[in-house]
């Protein structure tokens, strides 16, 4: 029974039905009921936040039953210069220019700013995705980084005692190691802010040559080529969903 108000434990909302059917993302959904797009029990609804009964109520998309989708759980190796949206307004090449056409609903779990490369997961599974985005869970992902000149010592203990940014952004501490060059290092963080990374570096004087993912937990991505993609393991699958 569909309601104003959530009435039941097992009532959901509209827009988060139609995200773990694996139809669409949350945003996307939210914009599909929105604009007239989705029918509840054969009337058209447009509050994203109505709440229903997933053993009960009828989702429709002009007239067709929206059934959960086949999970999908894909590892991309993103190339610098490609946007992670789905379209771009000023005609950028994305990283689902880079997927087969049957990929469109997935979304991708976490960013990758433009000029970053490596690795990129992208799945139809809110769960899944929740599972590595959540600062809770604190998911390790390790970046290989290129600066413009070495780090400093006392730059690097910053990093590892955690930082607070110029804007007022606490920070935990970050593991960081040595890399095969003058100028290079891993960091390994359990954050995922925005442009973390790069924000860290900049503000200890620094500017980011190249900042480039290599693992999101124990997903690794290993000799994948550029602008190429694989679907992820089962055991990969579920180190992300058990990692505590």
């Amino acid at each position: 029974m569909i309601s104003k108000d959530r009435k039941e434990r097992t009532q959901i909302s509209l827009a988060r039905a139609i995200s773990k059917l694996g139809i669409a993302s949350r945003a996307e959904a939210r914009r599909m009921i929105q604009e007239g797009r989705i029918e509840v029990n054969g009337k058209t609804v447009r509050d994203p936040g109505l709440w229903l009964d997933l053993r009960t109520d009828r989702i429709t998309r002009k007239g067709r039953l929206l059934k959960i989708r086949e999970k999908i759980y894909l590892a991309l190796h993103k190339p610098a210069g490609v946007v992670t949206t789905r379209s771009d307004e000023r005609g950028r090449k994305t990283v689902y220019d880079l997927l087969p056409p049957d990929s469109r609903w997935v979304f991708p779990v976490g960013r990758l700013d433009k000029e970053s490369s490596g690795l990129l997961l992208l799945t139809n599974d809110t769960t899944f995705g929740e599972s590595v985005t959540n600062p809770e869970r604190k998911v390790e992902k390790k970046y290989h980084v290129v600066l413009d000149h070495p780090l400093a010592a006392p730059d690097k203990q910053h990093m590892e005692a955690g930082m607070t940014l110029p804007d007022g952004t606490v920070l935990s501490g970050a593991m960081v190691r040595p890399g095969s060059g003058v100028a290079e290092f891993e960091i390994s963080i359990r954050e995922g802010k925005n442009r973390q990374i790069r924000r860290m570096c900049e503000s200890l004087g620094y500017e980011v040559k190249r900042l480039h993912r290599v693992s999101i937990g124990d997903i690794r991505l290993g000799d994948l080529q550029v602008g190429k993609y694989r679907s992820l393991t089962p055991h990969e699958r579920a180190s992300i969903l058990t990692h505590k």
